[in-house]
């Protein structure tokens, strides 16, 4: 299919279209040197791999990529037909109006002597020198482009604004009503965007708060319904395409764009489209429409009876007493988390929770037994903990057996879903405990650091 594309390429008596092709196509895949690629495949000299590199871009950039990659190649009924069901029902958007979530990711490479191109380069964020990609792509995942790089000291705002200001670019596919789906990086472009008679929809910004409000809380979770698109696709670049996501080479920089212009084209056209776990449950989604502005009662219980303040209204318990709990399958557990995420990152909080009696240690609510609450510590601060509060339905099976729950970390305070605070705690009680081994990810790290006898080098090592 490929090799029917490059029409200006030609056999030559060094090497055939084909060996060109499998030499770069390993080349980006692999991300080894040329060295180990010209051994690998039983090349003369390594320098052939590049050569064969270079007319096999050279023929993606006349002949592939025009036609088929990219804003002026792009045809904008087409892309609308790439809307994903999550957020045609989530947001409404109708048959004519054109959804996009962009996001900008890194390319890292090696250190400039370029002073000046070295300070642009140097992201403070990453610590590393690093050029950014800027990925624009529609809710089910197919790529419209990949533009950039710029440089790593350009923030996302700057470059979408910049992009929307080329009047040959991305203005030329839209419309006024068109729906972009961003992260808070890109806060300092909503108001232009605006000005565009466009949507920009962002999660909410906390500020100073130590929480976002229920409703905040869950408009933000419904953005990132849609817009976790775009991180799959930079992640399915990274894991397939090792050239781009290794240290790249200084003297391919000037190629730089053209090799992710050519990632992008090589998913689009053999990779798969992205659907969300609960997109094809409509019953789900008019759920989701139904309680987005559903207030969460039991934080408003919590708050005036204080009872992240007032120790003896609980009651110690260990999870293995608590017998009444909702069971759910794994299926159910992903519906009532609206997506996989959640479930994930509970597999790693449930193992500090855990003890090593494989119990858990719990409290209940001395007026009421079915609310019970645990303490969560961040996976980020040491010292952060965070209180969890679920209120259940005893003896109840599947998703309605979990009445309210309520956690005060950033998100907790949401009636979609919940934060994965709550979740590692559905998880445990209402599957996890059944499992006949629960995994713990990555134990072997746990420890690996300990030690009882710590080495002192009492001699000067100069003297050597």
């Amino acid at each position: 299919m490929l090799r029917d594309m490059m029409t200006s390429l030609r056999n030559t008596e060094s090497r055939n279209i084909i060996q060109a092709l499998v030499v770069f196509l390993f080349k980006l895949r692999s991300g080894n040197s040329n060295n180990t690629i010209a051994a690998v495949l039983g090349l003369e000299r390594p320098q052939q791999v590049s050569d064969f590199s270079a007319s096999i871009l050279s023929s993606f950039e006349k002949d592939v990529l025009p036609s088929r990659f990219g804003i002026q190649a792009a045809n904008r009924q087409h892309l609308i037909d790439q809307t994903a069901p999550v957020a045609k029902i989530l947001y409404d958007i109708r048959g004519d109006q054109l959804g996009l979530v962009c996001d900008g990711t890194y390319l890292r490479h090696e250190k400039s002597s370029n002073n000046e191109y070295q300070r642009k380069s140097y992201s403070g964020q990453k610590k590393a020198p690093l050029c950014k990609p800027f990925t624009i792509c529609t809710t089910n995942g197919y790529i419209i482009d990949i533009l950039g790089p710029y440089y790593a000291t350009d923030n996302d705002a700057k470059i979408l604004e910049s992009i929307l200001n080329d009047p040959n670019g991305l203005i030329t596919l839209l419309q006024e009503g068109d729906k972009f789906f961003l992260d808070r990086g890109f806060r300092d472009v909503i108001q232009k965007l605006s000005n565009l008679q466009f949507q920009a929809l962002m999660p909410a910004l906390k500020g100073k708060r130590k929480q976002l409000t229920s409703i905040e809380a869950n408009e933000s979770r419904m953005v990132t319904m849609v817009r976790w698109v775009v991180e799959a696709v930079h992640g399915v670049i990274s894991q397939k395409y090792k050239l781009l996501h290794n240290q790249f080479d200084n003297k391919m920089i000037p190629n730089a764009a053209l090799y992710c212009k050519i990632a992008g084209f090589l998913i689009n056209t053999f990779g798969k489209r992205y659907v969300s776990e609960v997109s094809s449950k409509n019953e789900i989604i008019a759920q989701i429409n139904k309680i987005k502005s559903l207030e969460n009662t039991l934080l408003q219980e919590c708050e005036e009876n204080r009872w992240g303040r007032r120790k003896t209204l609980f009651q110690p318990l260990q999870s293995n007493d608590v017998l009444d709990f909702p069971e759910m399958t794994e299926q159910d557990l992903i519906t009532f988390f609206t997506g996989t995420y959640q479930l994930k990152q509970s597999i790693s909080y449930l193992a500090e929770l855990i003890t090593e009696d494989n119990k858990v240690d719990l409290q209940f609510l001395k007026e009421t037994a079915d609310i019970i609450k645990i303490q969560v510590r961040s996976r980020h601060i040491k010292a952060k903990t965070y209180n969890c509060y679920i209120h259940y339905q005893p003896h109840s099976i599947g998703t309605s057996g979990i009445k309210r729950h309520y956690c005060d970390c950033a998100n907790g305070a949401r009636t979609i879903g919940c934060c994965s605070h709550v979740a590692a705690i559905i998880y445990y009680l209402s599957n996890a405990r059944y499992l006949a081994k629960i995994v713990n990810p990555a134990k072997i790290l746990t420890n690996i650091f300990d030690s009882n006898v710590i080495p002192v080098i009492n001699e000067d090592s100069d003297e050597d």
